[in-house]
């Protein structure tokens, strides 16, 4: 049973962070705070607009891109689509604060269902291949080595026959 229990531990390689409801108000933005220090990692956030007239955007940001919407640096947000739903997948590789904001350009409030989970599948190991030189140089030091032993070897019995 508990054999069972890791398997499904080690199984699960997506993990939710936040799966709330945002209110945001009009011609405002919200943020949730996402820290990734596990690389790589593919963030996936989705929502969906349960009440509000206006649709909304979501923006994947940086921390540097962060503190720039909050000084009023960077207006708008992006370019991206007005939605009243999406989801979307960002591969992550740099360690750093992450943050993914909702956008209401809408004439009232809106209350966003927001759910950013993380998915650490990317971490598994992946098949590489060496290069064609690599390979060569591979299989010449492996003769080498190979072919000392049974010369040393064969020298050894040899000795010990006589």
């Amino acid at each position: 049973m508990s054999a069972v229990l890791l398997l499904l531990l080690f199984a699960a390689d997506s993990q939710t962070l936040f799966d709330e409801v945002v209110e945001v108000p009009p011609a405002e933005w919200r943020w949730v705070q996402v820290g990734l220090k596990q690389l790589p990692v593919t963030i996936e956030y989705e929502f969906h607009v349960i009440s509000g007239d206006g649709a909304v955007r979501a923006v994947l940001v940086n921390q540097e891109g962060l503190d720039d919407l909050k000084k009023g640096d960077r207006e708008p947000l992006g370019s991206g689509a007005f939605q009243k739903q999406a989801s979307f997948s960002r591969l992550i590789g740099v360690p750093d604060e992450y943050a993914v904001v909702i956008e209401n350009r809408g004439p009232a409030r809106a209350s966003v269902r927001l759910r950013v989970s993380l998915d650490f599948s990317e971490r598994r190991v992946q098949v590489r291949y060496l290069s064609p030189q690599r390979r060569w140089a591979v299989i010449g030091i492996s003769a080498s080595v190979f072919f000392g032993i049974v010369l040393f070897s064969a020298r050894k019995l040899l000795s010990a026959m006589r």
